[in-house]
């Protein structure tokens, strides 16, 4: 009986062991055969590793759709702590200097050192922000020799007993990757937009390179480098100082951003979102699997209010002028020309067309020309359209008419008479001189001969405080709101003076009303100020944006608000005394300063002419020269400074060359152009 009990209980367990054991081995069939490849992915997942894919940067185009910054795909060689066996650095960067220096290719190299044939080292010139960043990495004190470095070097890379010259290759790259503090969670990029070929070279030598990647990337290219550059800027490398706030805002320490101008400035709308992709290798280095986890997301294409074309024309114009004036030669005859600017707007928006600097520089060439840029005679980096501060001269008169017509102290039919000699009695008898001997002269005839007399007087019976109120509501010595870091200039005065502990007198009116003194504008100012007048009184904000569109131009991320711009103030003068100065200035061009290029020209143009003395001891000036066209129903502004060119009037025939352009001109100069409704879509 026993027995049978016992059978019975061992019957049931072994029965209930064979079920579980059945089941077991249907659940693994299960497994194995209908989720397979679901856990296998999930395994797979789990040992890949994460690699960042880089989104394209947003595009830069002019109002036409006309490309000026865009993309291409190139090829960067990548380190990946995650796979790079600590150790095997000095090895993997010899390999590879080796293949790119075969095939005449560079790398990034950190160390501003030089080591010459007799093994003497030596910092290179002009590489004091390099120098600060090795001492910083190394631990060295700023007055550390170039010796002391690549000993420090030698110890701190364990580059044992190679020769100098392999020494000193590998020592720059594994500088650098300290500095980028190189890790799992910041991959170093080795070179840039290498060659296919290297390329290629670098992947069929993935036995010995572990951890090196290529990774296809997005360049940074610009259509015509040389088109409004200062404008454009460019990108660069994170550096390790700016790496602190960046990181925060999710770059990574080898992603790209802006460095300045439209670059920088829009560089939160031109930076795309960068996507993620799981990639597996074997133990050759082959890849075995990937999946892209997360897609990149471009950035968004930045349409200017620039016309590509004609800010080319603007800038070969203004190139040519001033170098045909230098080569001249001769006493006063602007021999010593070497700069100058040029702004185009939009007298019924205030959309810059154009912002010119000269000299200049190429954006496809600017990284490795920058130092010679920074000693250049001219300082072509320097954007003088947005930043320089000019005297305005005589272009500042309409504003001093205006402001004398509208408090009445002239009249429409006044005259005033010029003998040369303006004196003030009361100043202990201070005189003043005119250019010449105008006789009687009325404010459209003191305008158009440019009367200094005439408007001492005005300056004079008007004061400071009441002449410097319409200049503010002219935009002179105010932000245009354009941003892009532009200048705000200075309007001469009692409170410019009293904000530098110095005095005002009474006849610093009298100079300041004929555009000197301490009176300072940029060019895109006087283009804001001659704009306002043209367009009967209105001063806009000034535009440099059209509007901001995806990546593929398909969705509007900022609307176009040009047709309806933000208005800044209305000008206090009535419309019959702006007519009056228009008038004025018309006569500049027909009869005045200006006739012997517009007299007979098929536009009617208003203009003014301005020159403002800037060594005396070489009788050199600053010629200027403000136009607005066409009169009658006004379009365009122009503001043109040529530095040392001597007179206002050499500066006409560059605004001929761009009316010409504006009105006249057909050609697209090989660009896919795209209507402006298009834009608008």
């Amino acid at each position: 009986m026993e027995n049978q009990k016992y059978f019975k209980r061992f019957a049931i367990i072994t029965s209930l062991v064979l079920l579980v054991i059945v089941a077991y081995i249907i659940l693994l069939m299960k497994m194995q055969l209908q989720q397979g490849e679901e856990y296998r992915a999930q395994a797979i997942q789990r040992t890949a590793n994460s690699v960042t894919i880089t989104a394209a940067r947003g595009e830069i185009v002019d109002r036409y759709g006309r490309s000026i910054a865009e993309n291409r795909m190139g090829y960067n060689i990548v380190f990946n702590r995650a796979e790079m066996e600590k150790g095997t650095e000095n090895e993997i960067i010899w390999h590879l200097t080796k293949i790119l220096s075969g095939a005449g290719e560079e790398w990034i190299d950190a160390c501003p050192i030089t080591i010459d044939a007799a093994g003497l080292a030596t910092y290179m010139p002009d590489t004091d922000l390099e120098k600060s960043r090795m001492w910083n990495t190394l631990k060295l004190q700023k007055y550390a020799t170039a010796q002391n470095c690549i000993d420090t070097m030698y110890t701190e890379f364990e580059l044992g007993s190679l020769d100098t010259e392999t020494a000193r290759k590998i020592m720059g790259v594994r500088l650098n990757m300290e500095i980028m503090e190189f890790s799992s969670a910041n991959p170093y990029t080795f070179a840039e937009d290498v060659s296919l070929e290297t390329m290629q070279t670098v992947l069929e030598n993935s036995a010995v390179l572990k951890g090196v990647t290529v990774e296809v990337v997005p360049i940074r290219i610009y259509t015509n480098g040389a088109i409004a550059p200062h404008l454009i800027g460019n990108t660069g490398p994170i550096y390790a100082e700016e790496y602190a706030v960046l990181k925060t805002q999710g770059y990574r320490i080898n992603d790209i951003i802006g460095k300045f101008g439209i670059e920088k400035e829009y560089e939160s709308y031109l930076k795309g979102t960068n996507g993620k992709k799981q990639i597996l290798r074997d133990d050759s280095g082959d890849i075995v699997y990937e999946n892209i986890t997360v897609d990149p997301k471009p950035g968004n294409t930045i349409v200017l209010t620039i016309d590509s074309e004609l800010q080319l024309l603007a800038q070969n114009s203004l190139a040519n002028t001033i170098q045909a004036i230098a080569a001249r030669g001769g006493h006063l005859t602007g021999a010593d020309a070497n700069a100058g600017a040029v702004v185009i707007m939009n007298v019924k928006t205030f959309e810059v067309l154009a912002a010119v600097t000269y000299p200049s520089f190429d954006l496809n060439t600017y990284n490795k020309e920058y130092d010679a840029l920074l000693k250049q005679d001219g300082s072509p980096l320097y954007n003088r359209a947005f930043n320089g501060n000019y005297a305005p001269g005589s272009t500042f008169k309409p504003a001093v008419a205006l402001a004398g017509l509208q408090e009445g102290e002239i009249t429409k039919y006044e005259t005033i008479y010029c003998n040369g000699l303006y004196t003030l009695s009361e100043y202990n008898n201070f005189s003043l001189k005119c250019l010449h001997n105008h006789g009687s002269l009325n404010i459209e005839q003191a305008i158009s001969e440019s009367c200094n007399i005439f408007f001492y007087e005005t300056g004079y019976r008007l004061g400071i405080t009441r002449m410097n109120d319409y200049c503010r509501q002219l935009g002179l010595g105010v932000a245009t709101g354009v941003g892009l870091g532009e200048s705000s200039g200075r309007l001469a005065g009692r409170e410019d003076r009293e904000s530098r502990e110095e005095n005002w007198y009474a006849a610093d009116t009298l100079t300041a009303a004929i555009g000197q003194n301490d009176n300072k504008f940029t060019p895109l100012q006087l283009c804001a100020y001659i704009s306002t007048i043209a367009n009967g009184g209105t001063r806009y904000q000034a535009r440099i944006i059209k509007t901001i569109k995806s990546y593929d131009m398909t969705e509007t991320i900022i609307e176009d608000t040009c047709e309806d711009p933000i208005v800044l103030n209305q000008l206090n003068v009535e419309k019959n005394i702006i007519n009056i100065v228009k008038n004025g200035m018309l006569s500049v061009t027909q009869e005045g300063t200006a006739s012997a290029v517009f007299e007979n020209y098929t536009v009617k143009v208003g203009g003014k002419t301005g020159s403002v003395d800037t060594d005396k001891k070489r009788y050199s000036s600053n010629g200027l020269f403000l136009a607005f066209a066409p009169f009658d129903d006004p379009e365009i502004a122009i503001a043109i400074i040529g530095e040392k060119v001597q007179y206002g009037s050499h500066m006409t025939q560059v605004a001929r060359d761009i009316l010409d352009e504006y009105f006249y001109s057909t050609k697209t100069n090989g660009y896919n152009v795209v209507g402006e409704n298009q834009l608008a879509s």
